[in-house]
């Protein structure tokens, strides 16, 4: 699969804390990808980057960005912010395969502590640059991510 704009990871979790955000979700489908109170993060990725989504300690999406920039629900609320996105690959979450584990698909144990909901960019992020500077660079990483998540 073409990787060449993978820039992106975000962490989401459902609102009750206990279920897996987006779990009814397959290949193809398109979602509201969720934002808390920030329009300005997600406002950052362009339309067509994709973004790995992490959840729980594993990835568990790879989505394609659909919109030029977020969109707003009526409602006033928490997560009333959202992008239009395309979901290119999903985890079987009945059956969690251990190379979907964030630091095993991001390639380094510090990637499992990344926290927060904002979209963050993958070149920028200290810990990335470090180790994928050193092991094949971005074209290296996307690879790897290749071959993690078994993508076509």
């Amino acid at each position: 699969m073409d990787l060449t704009n993978l820039k992106w990871t975000k962490n989401v979790k459902h609102p009750n804390g206990k279920s897996w955000a987006y779990d009814s979700f397959k290949g193809g489908d398109l979602f509201k990808l969720n934002w808390k109170d920030d329009t300005n993060n997600a406002n950052k990725p362009e339309k067509d980057n994709l973004i790995l989504l992490r959840q729980k300690g594993y990835v568990t999406h790879l989505v394609k960005v659909l919109d030029y920039r977020h969109e707003r629900e009526d409602w006033f609320g928490d997560y009333n912010i959202y992008r239009i996105v395309e979901v290119f690959w999903v985890i079987d979450f009945n059956e969690l395969c251990p190379r979907a584990s964030s630091d095993n698909v991001l390639g380094y144990p510090e990637a499992r502590h990344y926290q927060g909901g904002n979209i963050m960019e993958l070149a920028t992020l200290p810990t990335f640059k470090e180790y994928w500077d050193i092991n094949g660079g971005f074209d290296g990483f996307k690879e790897h991510v290749n071959q993690m998540l078994n993508l076509p």
